[in-house]
């Protein structure tokens, strides 16, 4: 009795045993069917993730880095100062420039009010002590040329004479030409050539402003700071990247598909995306560019894709796929 007992306890877990492995493998080939329907999506190209917009700061001046008010990470909007440079000797060449101008505008000014009485009786002062001047070297002239012609003094003394007659002569003609245009007023030829030296010292000055200008750089657009490449201290030298600033809010994926792919899509379409690192989530997308050009390397063609991520979960540098809705 005991072993019939036995018997009849084995076969029942046997039994048992036999029926829960048979629902386990039911249990496990409904649930593969069901990850392989639960994706009604063809993906068909892959690609990086990038930030459509994207900044690299530089400067355009040579200076010395006065002051940075971001890190790396950091959120900015456009329009804040990124950067200072030391203004020091900008400073000084604005001022320098603004002196030229005031310089070159009282020049025009006076030029264009005529010349005031004083001015003429000092110039005439000027003329006739070049005509006392001119007198005395014409007698010694004509007296040592009287010598010369007697035998008493040698050409040597002559030809001296003779320069210092020229000198005298000179300045005389100089003072007269200073006198007369003291007089009748400066000449529309005069007129123009200060108002030249104005506009030259002008155009000094927009210069001087715009490198002081330049001292301050601000960033182009909203989004992070992904690179600092300067600090404090340093020279930004002009074209290097001291900063880059990306836009992680609007994003796409640059994928590259076989022409024979590539004809069956359109720009504007909707796509689908998925990437490795949000295994359980799939994002809404958009044809944005369709390259006309083979790629040199392959004969696969650049389609830009436009990704909606309202929860920022994608980052730049992500692989990701492109799928088409079925």
């Amino acid at each position: 009795m005991k072993k019939t007992t036995l018997f009849c306890l084995v076969l029942a877990v046997f039994l048992s045993g036999c029926s829960s492995s048979n629902a386990n493998t039911s249990k496990n080939v409904q649930n593969t069917k069901s990850v392989q329907q639960s994706s009604n999506n063809q993906f068909i190209m892959a690609g990086k993730i990038e930030a459509n917009q994207e900044a690299n700061l530089t400067s355009k001046i040579s200076a010395k880095v006065a002051e940075i008010s971001v890190d790396v990470g950091s959120k900015v909007n456009q329009g804040d100062v990124i950067i200072k440079l030391d203004t020091q000797d900008l400073q000084a060449q604005v001022d320098k420039a603004q002196a030229s101008v005031n310089t070159a505008r009282a020049n025009l000014a006076n030029a264009s009010n005529g010349s005031r009485p004083e001015q003429i009786e000092q110039q005439q002062g000027v003329l006739d002590s070049a005509s006392q001047s001119y007198a005395t070297a014409k007698k010694s002239y004509d007296r040592v040329q009287a010598l010369v012609n007697s035998g008493a003094e040698a050409q040597q003394q002559l030809d001296l004479a003779k320069q210092q007659l020229a000198s005298a002569e000179g300045q005389y003609k100089s003072a007269q030409a200073q006198l007369d245009m003291l007089k009748n007023g400066p000449t529309s030829s005069s007129i123009d050539v200060y108002k030249a030296q104005v506009n030259e010292a002008e155009a000094g000055l927009k210069i001087a402003q715009t490198s002081l200008s330049n001292a301050t750089i601000t960033a182009p657009i909203s989004g992070v700071v992904n690179a600092k490449n300067i600090n404090i201290g340093e020279i930004a030298s002009p074209g290097a990247t001291l900063v880059s600033i990306s836009n992680s809010g609007a994003l796409c994926v640059n994928a590259y598909a076989p022409l024979e792919i590539v004809n069956g899509l359109k720009e504007g379409q909707d796509v689908m995306i998925k990437v490795s690192e949000v295994p359980d989530k799939e994002f809404q997308g958009k044809i944005t560019v369709i390259n006309s050009k083979l790629n040199s390397q392959s004969t696969n063609i650049l389609v830009k894709v436009s990704v909606i991520d309202p929860n920022l979960l994608l980052k730049p540098g992500m692989f990701a796929e492109v799928g088409l809705k079925k």
